[in-house]
């Protein structure tokens, strides 16, 4: 049975930015068979909001002003990682399957879910994740897109993974990769 433990909370990060305006995180890191489910169980941290409204049209270009994006990437950077991907999936399933955007966001939201699954101890899990992730940002990879160098991320990412290889799980903490926009002022 996989540890059920909390997520720690990222205090060495607080020198990363915060991009979205809303900057107020729930009260726990949801971890399932931990803690109450979010928005289904009259305990969780987002009961009243329910899942998200289906997101209004938009375009990668605007990822810069889109709360939504930035968001998710503010729960990413404090290992909010159900949280973020739950936020990402309103602005992916409001996307063509075949749409650039959408492949972009999935293959982000596949690393989020990765990530939880590695602090789950579900390792073939969180590879499949990771191999998915990898495949559906390839074709970014030379690119900085919506703010995110790919290429970096995708190296921080597969470095984070390598204790995988060697037989151990890598734990969520200061080895733990963040998405660090690149803002054009």
């Amino acid at each position: 049975m996989p540890p059920r433990s909390p997520i720690p909370a990222p205090s060495f990060r607080r020198n990363l930015p915060l991009y979205a305006r809303e900057r107020s995180f729930p009260a726990y890191r949801f971890v399932p068979g931990l803690y109450p489910h979010p928005t289904r169980d009259p305990k969780g941290h987002s009961y009243q909001s329910g899942r998200p409204q289906e997101h209004p049209s938009w375009s990668p270009d605007q990822w810069n002003t889109l709360e939504t994006y930035l968001r998710g990437v503010d729960l990413f950077n404090r290992f909010y990682f159900w949280e973020a991907h739950e936020v990402w999936e309103a602005l992916w399933t409001s996307l063509p399957a075949n749409n650039d955007a959408a492949r972009f966001l999935q293959g982000i939201i596949h690393i989020t879910a990765s990530f939880l699954k590695i602090h789950m101890n579900e390792i073939s899990a969180s590879q499949k994740l990771w191999d998915s992730a990898l495949a559906l940002l390839e074709p970014f990879k030379e690119n900085t897109w919506m703010g995110i160098e790919v290429n970096r991320l995708l190296k921080e990412v597969e470095v984070y993974l390598l204790p995988i290889k060697r037989g151990s799980v890598p734990t969520i903490g200061g080895n733990t990769p963040s998405i660090q926009l690149v803002i054009k002022i």
